[in-house]
């Protein structure tokens, strides 16, 4: 919701509100995304019921990420507050998948690298952009920070399948496999999208504090 300009009360839609209540819907279902996490990762649930609500939170959550954007931008209602808590609605999704992940992991240091580095990046880069803001200067998403996102949640998607799978499939021939798969592309994915983060966090630090 940042790529218009700030709409006058005046001139707002009568559901100017909907964009904003999608993006604080999307915080909210952080939590609970997390503990859906947990349950299925951790106390190794049998039950199908947990799938649809995991698959379905993480679904709507990446969904609204979209939609509240183009909503604002179709009807002309970017505001001030949603230029601010779109982008910190976002990390908050990705820093609390991952940091459920670490604990299904068991603190593994292949879980826990990539994800710190995102985690930390992302905080360091929210302090270097209102830096900028202070001295008159914006600072907006580059290409590869796009594609550092988008790894993200190919990565917490592959991540969660794998979670699934290890809590509720049978062991089989096959089924391990297509977990381990799961698992192993979803790794790959968060090294990558740790890879970006830095580089793209380095790059940003870097006009925060240009003359």
């Amino acid at each position: 919701m940042n790529k218009a300009a700030v709409t006058e009360p005046s001139d707002r839609h009568r559901f100017w509100w909907v964009p904003n209540a999608l993006t604080i819907g999307r915080i909210c279902a952080v939590p609970i995304l997390m503990a859906a996490i947990l349950a299925m990762g951790l106390r190794q649930e049998s039950s199908l019921a947990n799938v649809p609500i995991l698959f379905g939170l993480f679904i709507a959550a990446t969904a609204t990420d979209w939609l509240d954007g183009y909503l604002a931008r179709k009807w002309k209602v970017v505001s001030g507050f949603g230029r601010m808590i779109d982008p910190i609605a976002d990390k908050l999704l990705v820093a609390g998948c991952l940091i459920a992940f670490c604990i299904v992991a068991k603190g593994s240091w292949i879980f826990m690298v990539p994800a710190v580095a995102i985690i930390f990046r992302d905080i360091l880069v929210s302090g270097a952009r209102e830096h900028a803001a202070l001295t008159g200067r914006v600072m907006p998403p580059t290409k590869l920070a796009k594609w550092k996102t988008a790894f993200e949640m190919a990565s917490i998607a592959a991540l969660i399948v794998w979670t699934i799978g290890t809590a509720i499939l049978p062991v089989s021939e096959t089924v391990p496999q297509i977990t381990y798969l799961a698992k192993i592309i979803g790794l790959g994915l968060l090294w990558l999208a740790a890879l970006l983060s830095v580089y793209t966090g380095s790059l940003y630090l870097r006009a925060a504090v240009a003359d």
